[in-house]
């Protein structure tokens, strides 16, 4: 026999489940791309936050006194699901990053494309790593784990009591922003080689034989060879989703941390 009721309080429990689901869905990588329609994330959403709170999410009585107290509890839960979700898909401008930098260096920093997907310019090599990325994070089910993580952190961040460790939050974002270079660099490290190489004989050329225009000679030589190590190096691509697949789950994990109650 089934028990079908539901009161007020459940009501209100549901809300903030489906508060800090819907948040997740509208910030978190391959769920909040914008060719997916906003009716199957609404649909996604409500559902998701049915099976949470039917099945996974412990009931328990909420603590708050007036409708401003319930208020801040809705405002915490979509804090925490933009932070989750904002924490996975700030690790895709990593290749935004080398992207921009290897347009720079190859000389396609001109070539600018708008991304219907992120609803912003960017060059060649930045789209072609960053759909890379997504179609890898398809293929290995990426988006499942990153799904079950966001499940999980029910544990570690209870409905309704969440504590924002701000000391975490700046440490997880100042370790972010190292890894971002350091990654970015990492990435870019095979064309900034063969730029450096090729610079290096430009600028010998250019002494034997000053009566040739290297700037209009380099230019074409330096795209021609910046598309050949491109090509070279496409099979380095499962390795670098790696680098951004785990870092996803360090700053995942770092930033349901400075949210957990404990």
């Amino acid at each position: 026999m089934f028990n079908y009721s539901f009161s007020i309080q459940d009501f209100e429990f549901y809300l903030l489940i489906l508060t800090r689901v819907s948040c997740f869905v509208f910030a978190a990588p391959f769920f909040s791309t914008t060719n997916v329609p906003r009716r199957v994330k609404v649909g996604f959403s409500l559902f998701v936050a049915f099976v949470l709170y039917r099945f996974v999410v412990p009931h328990y009585l909420l603590t708050y006194d007036t409708v401003l107290g319930y208020a801040v509890l809705v405002i915490r839960e979509a804090i925490a699901g933009v932070l989750l979700g904002l924490s996975t898909n700030l690790c895709m401008f990593i290749v935004q990053f080398v992207g921009t930098l290897t347009d720079m260096d190859i000389g396609l920093s001109m070539v600018n494309f708008f991304d219907p997907v992120t609803r912003t310019s960017t060059g060649f090599t930045g789209t072609l790593y960053q759909y890379s990325i997504l179609l890898i994070l398809c293929v290995t089910d990426m988006y499942q784990w990153l799904f079950r993580a966001f499940v999980d952190s029910y544990e570690l961040i209870p409905t309704g009591r969440i504590v924002f460790d701000m000391d975490v939050l700046f440490e997880s974002m100042a370790a972010f922003i190292t890894d971002f270079v350091v990654i970015g660099f990492r990435i870019f490290l095979p064309v900034f080689g063969a730029m450096l190489l090729l610079n290096a004989i430009l600028g010998i050329m250019a002494k034997i034989a000053p009566q040739m225009n290297m700037f209009t000679v380099g230019m074409q030589i330096k795209i021609l060879v910046g598309l050949g190590v491109l090509f070279l190096t496409i099979g380095m691509l499962p390795s670098i989703s790696d680098y951004i697949f785990s870092e996803m789950q360090v700053m995942f994990e770092r930033f349901a941390g400075g949210m957990s109650a404990g």
